[in-house]
């Protein structure tokens, strides 16, 4: 009987090692899980309303709203860097951003907060550099590709001293993808 117990790890140290036979991205092999965070680019649809600090610079029967775009580079699942552009109606205000967003960690809802500079098209004002320091959470939906949020930003182009024109509260919704 001892024997048999003694030639028990030589018959294991005589097997062939391992294969890795698995298809890349699956548990078998060694191609790991696949996560996703394999989506490095989003493009969102922006919209909802835009309120101007300044209302005396605001046409009248003007409407409140506001659409744009952004597209996103993730460099991890807390960390991206958004390229943004939007339309304001209420003052046909042209903005285009780019700027960092840090997101808490978590499933299916992080919130998330960022500060975007860029150029701001104000009109009888011309081009102006600003700031929008933004907040927001958002939902992923459909195996973590589907991206839904709401956010705040606060447009805060760069005129003069005492000049609010331009300045604008923005509310905003958000659908978008991850490519």
């Amino acid at each position: 009987m001892a024997a048999v117990v003694m030639m028990a790890p030589l018959t294991a140290s005589a097997q062939q090692r391992g294969r890795t036979d698995g298809p890349e991205g699956s548990e078998y092999g060694k191609g790991g899980y696949s996560r996703a965070s394999d989506s490095r680019f989003s493009l969102e649809f922006n919209w909802g309303a835009a309120f101007a600090a300044d209302a005396t610079t605001v046409r009248r029967g003007s409407v409140p709203l506001f659409f744009g775009g952004t597209a996103s580079l993730w460099g991890a699942e807390w960390y991206q860097f958004d390229l943004s552009g939007a339309y304001v109606l209420q003052n046909g205000q042209w903005s285009v951003l780019a700027g960092p967003r840090f997101r808490t960690y978590g499933f299916p809802v992080s919130l998330n907060v960022g500060l975007k500079a860029g150029g701001f098209f104000i009109p009888d004002t011309g081009l102006r550099f600003g700031l929008s320091p933004q907040v927001g959470v958002d939902l992923f939906a459909a195996n973590e590709r589907l991206v839904l949020g709401l956010g705040y930003a606060l447009d805060i182009p760069i005129v003069g001293s005492g000049d609010f024109r331009g300045i604008m509260n923005r509310l905003f919704m958000n659908v978008g993808y991850r490519f």
